[in-house]
């Protein structure tokens, strides 16, 4: 359909959102506040948030089908206006028994990948050129793909396509631990004039050639015929350590690492699949606790090789657990100050001391703050008002933690109150007042369900 990103990244943003608020592991802030509750004593389970995500989560959804399209103006990012991006030749193969084979260019998904053009197919040796979408993929056809950085990282990315060159079979080490790497050829090497495989390439370099893009030019031959020049920008696969021993080589005027380009393990997709699903069950029949079933959940990650140990240790979200230790302290000290007591009575006062609108004041507080600065810091500060508010009114805490909750994960008015916010923004080139054009409505229509669903299931 050609729909400008600006049309579907916001949408699909506050999407995500809206869906991590129906699990207690669907976003931080509520790992944040059930880290609270329990030192209260109080232990939620894996879809206690659901009750009220749900009808919220569904809520929002419709309305940004209807108003998306209306409210989102029709805009480019500035980096789509580039006019002679870096574009790569690359070369890949349709591994036989792939799930692609049988299924035409549309239907494969490869048409879609913005900044990238399949030029031709190379079937048994006869060229197939100005490829029709409708054209149905054989086993072992070499797709002929011209296209941008990012491009070239989801292609290798497709379950059933992989680069066509068997150099990778013989490269030392596992896939796991090889990534991309972007080399600029120098003029004073020993490649210039030599095709990649008259220099031996993966022999000489550990590393194998899988993409080269030349001054905007398209190289229309096979990547082991390629004759290189001064200047030529190679798309390596192989290990961290190249980065290191060749940044400083003469071969090189450049070397740097392509992020997020490791290959997926597509085989152990099953595997960890039944791990997560088993770390739900667990959690969500009690029979172990949240964090039980996520720390052996992880072991067993580790221990079948669905991940590396290195892998696993940078997904760790070390602010997320930082802000939980925090909030302890964060708590203690609006309580020992005097700052919480006085705060709650205000809001009881204002309130008339009725425990529904002193809840609606609270939400509203938690939004406004988790739109100006980070949702995880705005359930922190909220956090300890509302426990002095709830001993005071001597009601249950349970409806003031979930308005919580939900209000610190409703920062869509602003692309600063969430990290994907501002991702989106540059990509889909949004202002400060698309985020309020279509935030605050979205705002006030999940508040409303929020306001009104969470008494039905938590009664004061």
């Amino acid at each position: 359909f050609q729909l400008p990103p600006s049309k579907l990244l916001l949408p699909m943003n506050y999407a995500t959102i809206l869906g991590g608020t129906c699990t207690l592991i669907g976003t931080s802030t509520n790992l944040v506040v059930s880290g609270m509750l329990v030192n209260e004593g109080v232990q939620l389970g894996m879809f206690s948030i659901a009750w009220v995500g749900l009808p919220v989560a569904i809520a929002g959804l419709i309305f940004l089908l209807i108003a998306s399209g209306r409210l989102l103006p029709d805009r480019r990012a500035n980096l789509g206006q580039l006019s002679n991006p870096r574009e790569y030749s690359v070369e890949m193969l349709v591994e036989p028994g792939s799930p692609l084979v049988g299924k035409s260019i549309e239907e494969a998904g490869l048409r879609q990948l913005p900044g990238l053009y399949l030029a031709e197919i190379d079937r048994e040796g006869a060229i197939l050129p100005a490829v029709s979408r409708h054209e149905r993929l054989r086993a072992s056809d070499r797709l002929i793909f011209f296209g941008v950085v990012d491009s070239v990282v989801e292609l290798r990315k497709i379950r059933g396509l992989t680069p066509a060159t068997d150099q990778l079979f013989k490269l030392d080490g596992s896939p796991m631990e090889r990534g991309l790497i972007e080399a600029v050829v120098s003029n004073t090497g020993p490649l210039v004039g030599r095709s990649i495989r008259e220099a031996a390439f993966r022999s000489r370099y550990n590393a194998v050639v899988i993409a080269v893009a030349r001054s905007g030019k398209r190289i229309n031959q096979k990547i082991g015929d390629i004759v290189l020049e001064p200047g030529d920008t190679l798309m390596l696969e192989g290990r961290p350590s190249f980065l290191e021993e060749y940044r400083n080589s003469r071969d090189f005027f450049l070397v740097s690492q392509v992020q997020d380009s490791a290959p997926l393990r597509h085989e152990k997709a099953t595997i960890s699949v039944t791990i997560l699903v088993a770390m739900i069950i667990a959690a969500t029949t009690g029979v172990l606790s949240m964090l039980e079933s996520a720390m052996l959940a992880a072991a067993a990650m580790i221990g079948t090789r669905c991940c590396t140990i290195t892998s696993a240790r940078r997904s760790i979200e070390w602010p997320v657990l930082i802000v939980i230790g925090s909030a302890f302290g964060v708590g203690a000290a609006l309580q020992q100050s005097g700052a919480a007591p006085a705060i709650a009575q205000f809001l009881l006062d204002f309130t008339h001391a009725s425990p529904w609108s002193t809840m609606v004041a609270i939400y509203v507080a938690t939004v406004i703050f988790t739109n100006l600065i980070t949702n995880n810091a705005a359930a922190v500060l909220m956090f300890p008002f509302a426990l002095n508010i709830a001993g005071d009114l001597n009601v249950s805490f349970m409806p003031f933690a979930i308005a919580i909750m939900m209000g610190a994960s409703s920062s869509y008015a602003t692309p600063i109150g969430y990290q994907t916010n501002l991702m989106v923004m540059g990509p889909g080139g949004y202002r400060f007042s698309d985020y309020f054009r279509l935030g605050i409505p979205l705002t006030v229509v999940a508040g409303i369900i929020t306001v009104v669903t969470i008494p039905m299931v938590w009664s004061f």
